[in-house]
């Protein structure tokens, strides 16, 4: 599957569950009649295409020669279903890691906050998401299975499964079973990952396995006025496009005005000694 059918696809989806998310007898939460920052919303969703558009013309011709001969004659000789679902397994469990890692990361929360200041989720938050972090998230995984041996045109198609998960788990719908969640993130369970209390649990997009072995599988209904945003910035992030596409670059500077490495003179020494980081005067 080529870059553009992937795009319609996407869009396609995108635009029926915005349809369905209109259904009062559908929705989880109730809506107004004029979804807020959409016009902010629509900047992100340029930005994840342009993102998309980068990874497969630029990246994506680098990364399919990484194959490991042995490895790729393995992964040629399976059935075309098995291969397809190692695939997906490979992919959601590294960008999984990756997810926890980005929560650890100081420097990286930074950047992952634009995502979870989405005050009203919906399927189109999903592509709240700054443009670095579309690089830190994908091309890890995508390497990955590429490494593996996996062809293009399973690499793609992982990709599109992917972020169908992804948008059906961001909607404001009411999906979700523990029968299903034995298996795969819901709505119910990935609406729990934006509330600032639990933003560290339910890091999972496709499978619920990984939440599992790690401990950090949550499930419980959450409430219609339970409110989604960055943990302790809920009314103080910006939610327009500019500022918040500038916001995690304006906390790096503010960071390395903090602190900076220190070099200080003993006075019983000869020369300069390394210090623990001091304020900036």
């Amino acid at each position: 599957m080529s870059a553009l059918p992937s795009f319609i696809v996407l869009s396609s989806l995108l635009g029926l569950l915005s349809g369905l998310e209109r259904v009062p007898a559908l929705r989880f939460a109730p809506t107004g009649r004029v979804r807020p920052f959409l016009v902010t919303d629509g900047g992100w969703y340029l930005v994840a295409t342009g993102a998309s558009v980068v990874s497969t013309f630029v990246f994506r011709p680098t990364l399919s020669r990484l194959a490991l001969p042995g490895v790729a004659d393995a992964t040629a000789g399976l059935p075309a279903p098995a291969r397809l679902a190692l695939a997906l397994a490979v992919y959601d469990g590294v960008a999984f890691a990756v997810h926890v890692g980005i929560h650890r990361s100081p420097a990286l929360w930074s950047v992952h906050k634009v995502h979870h200041s989405s005050l009203n989720l919906d399927a189109m938050a999903t592509t709240r998401t700054h443009m670095f972090e579309h690089l830190v998230r994908n091309l890890p995984a995508q390497a990955s299975l590429f490494v593996l041996g996996f062809p293009a045109e399973t690499v793609a198609l992982v990709l599109v499964i992917y972020a169908t998960f992804a948008l059906v788990g961001h909607s404001n719908l009411r999906i979700g079973s523990p029968w299903v969640e034995l298996a795969f993130v819901t709505p119910r369970l990935h609406r729990l990952h934006h509330l600032p209390e639990s933003s560290q649990q339910n890091l999972g997009t496709v499978f619920t396995v990984w939440d599992r072995l790690s401990g950090r599988l949550l499930t419980r209904d959450a409430s219609p006025d339970e409110r989604t945003g960055v943990p302790g910035e809920l009314d103080a992030y910006p939610q327009r496009f500019a500022p918040a596409f500038a916001q995690p670059l304006r906390e790096a500077r503010a960071r390395s005005a903090l602190v900076r490495p220190a070099t200080w003179f003993d006075p019983t020494s000869d020369g300069p000694i390394a210090g623990e980081p001091r304020p900036r005067p």
